[in-house]
């Protein structure tokens, strides 16, 4: 079956160092998109000079990349049925899984020392799981949004619709879908016939500075097999929004051409390098990280300071296990060893975190994230490792993988203090993530305490260092594009802190969050913690910004494929 024939495209294998467990072609069965074509606003071509735009200021011998002064931009809504992107296990050494999903980008047309090509600068999606694999995986901005899609064989009437909202906010509606006429197939294949040359993450391409000689590019090619073309007017309309300008990238909504297709889509994708021309870490544009990584205000009326910390007024619940060491151990970044048999679960609700990285703008956010963390060293430094991040705001999520390398996902949280935060009040917490039971919490604020929890708010500098891998992208080519250790400092301001009494703990089992396997036994000590938390550099550490040896990168990035991604 063609299902089977992908299943076995994935596992494939191979003893050359670096060499990548991801197959370089994958095939996507009976999609249904509609296509618009739209005209590119003058503010877009002003930015022009600011490579940034599309990944990064290249050296003079590359002479960069520039938006083609005749081109247009391409706008899709993709329904994809049959999305063989993920694994049931371990990429490589297990079958195929499909992520039905829809799935939006606007492929903006560039243009580089006379080869012109695409890059998709923007794209929302409808399932987080595929959102992480198409963001860390193929350099496509995915952010998280609610869609809605006519369903297979509705007419092209006018009755259909579409409705993209993403954070409360309606940015695109599509009406009056209907068919104005046949379209010649061949032209249609030719249409989605194009290269697609797509980034990685901030930190691979813009925050290392000089630690990273090179950008890392993907390049998509399309071959299609398109069955049904057919002509349709539309109606768009585009909602603009400060922390999410979708609108921005169009001169209007008035499309130039529109159609409806359907067929079956292969892509190949290669990695591409482009020398960079200035080690210094650059300005990025305000407009881009808000494109890829923004979206609307949720939570209104936050105090947003122009020092503002990560995560601010914070209440924070903790909790000190057993671990079962030989669970948790494949699951140590390479190099990484325990310290000791004991890790900490710390679940907290910044109020508010803020992103920074917006010019201008600061996006304030209220979110819940549970950090789950083992005391390791690296190179004999004592390290405080976070093993899974869960968190409950996408943006928050991105930020977090993008400009951090944080092991965030997003799942379901709950967190309630009763009647408040004071002596004697009860405390739950619950967190799934697509059906799954992760972790649950009961206790009672006790009396007031001193003296820091190492790992929750020790500030001691041998104690207080984390470790991250900047960043989480597939090893699509095992030498160019490798990860690196980053080991900032944790800063919190304690503000109270207190006992915990009558603690109880559910943690579940599955793959893909196996806190219950490497957790043991019962709580042996947990409090309340208010508290401020924010980040800062210690160079004095010399392994910072080293990169991953390839093949241990590589089998580890394996082993944990589920953890980060699903």
């Amino acid at each position: 079956s063609a299902s089977g024939q992908r299943a076995a495209d994935n596992r494939i294998s191979g003893s050359r160092r670096g060499v990548s467990p991801l197959p370089t072609t994958q095939t996507f069965l009976g999609v249904r998109m509609l296509y618009v074509t739209l005209p590119i606003s003058q503010a877009l071509k002003d930015q022009t000079a600011n490579r940034l735009l599309f990944g990064l200021d290249s050296d003079a011998s590359h002479g960069g990349m520039d938006v083609d002064p005749e081109g247009i931009a391409h706008l899709s809504v993709t329904h994809y049925p049959d999305a063989p992107i993920s694994w049931v296990g371990e990429p490589g050494n297990s079958e195929a899984l499909s992520l039905p999903h829809l799935l939006l980008k606007v492929q903006l047309p560039l243009v580089d020392q006379g080869r012109k090509f695409f890059q998709t600068s923007y794209a929302l999606i409808d399932d987080d799981r595929a959102m992480m694999i198409l963001r860390l995986g193929s350099g496509i901005p995915a952010k998280l949004a609610n869609m809605s899609f006519p369903a297979d064989g509705a007419a092209l009437d006018g009755a259909a619709t579409i409705n993209v909202t993403r954070r409360g906010v309606n940015l695109l509606q599509v009406s009056g879908i209907r068919d104005a006429g046949e379209y010649d197939l061949q032209q249609a294949e030719a249409l989605l016939a194009k290269v697609d040359m797509t980034w990685g993450t901030p930190i691979t391409n813009y925050m290392a500075g000089p630690i990273v000689k090179n950008m890392t590019f993907f390049q998509h090619t399309t071959k299609a097999t398109v069955r049904k073309a057919r002509k349709v007017d539309v109606s768009l309309t585009i909602k603009h929004d400060d922390f999410d300008p979708f609108a921005w990238i169009f001169a209007d909504s008035r499309p130039l051409g529109a159609w409806w297709l359907e067929g079956d889509l292969e892509v190949t994708t290669k990695v591409d390098t482009i020398p960079k021309a200035d080690p210094q870490i650059p300005h990025m544009d305000a407009n881009i990280t808000a494109l890829r990584t923004s979206g609307a205000v949720l939570t209104h009326g936050l105090n947003v300071s122009a020092r503002s910390s990560a995560c601010s007024n914070a209440d924070v619940i903790w909790t000190r296990m057993k671990l079962n060491t030989e669970k948790i151990t494949p699951y140590l970044p390479p190099g990484f060893s325990l310290e000791q048999d004991e890790g900490v679960m710390m679940l907290q609700r910044c109020q508010p975190g803020v992103f920074k990285l917006l010019g201008d703008l600061k996006l304030p956010m209220v979110y819940n994230e549970l950090w789950v963390n083992v005391f390791g060293t690296y190179d004999d430094t004592p390290i405080l490792l976070p093993i899974l991040l869960l968190v409950d705001d996408d943006v928050a999520m991105m930020a977090g993988n993008d400009y951090g390398g944080t092991p965030k996902k997003l799942a379901n949280l709950t967190f309630t203090m009763t009647p408040d935060s004071g002596a004697n009040s009860s405390v739950f917490a619950s967190i799934n993530r697509h059906g799954r039971q992760i972790f649950k919490f009961t206790g009672r604020i006790g009396a007031e305490t001193i003296g820091a929890v190492r790992g929750v708010n020790d500030n001691e500098r041998e104690k207080s260092n984390f470790g991250f891998v900047m960043a989480h992208q597939f090893p699509r080519d095992g030498i160019v594009d490798r990860p690196m250790y980053f080991f900032p400092r944790g800063v919190q301001w304690t503000y109270k802190q207190c006992e915990m009494t009558d603690l109880a703990v559910e943690l579940g089992h599955a793959q893909e969050e196996p806190l219950g396997e490497w957790f043991v036994g019962e709580p042996l000590a947990g409090g309340y913690v208010q508290q401020t938390r924010d980040w800062g550099m210690d160079l004095t550490i010399s392994d910072n910004f080293q990169k991953l040896p390839p093949d241990e990168w590589i089998a580890w990035w394996t082993r944990s494929f589920q953890m980060l991604y699903m």
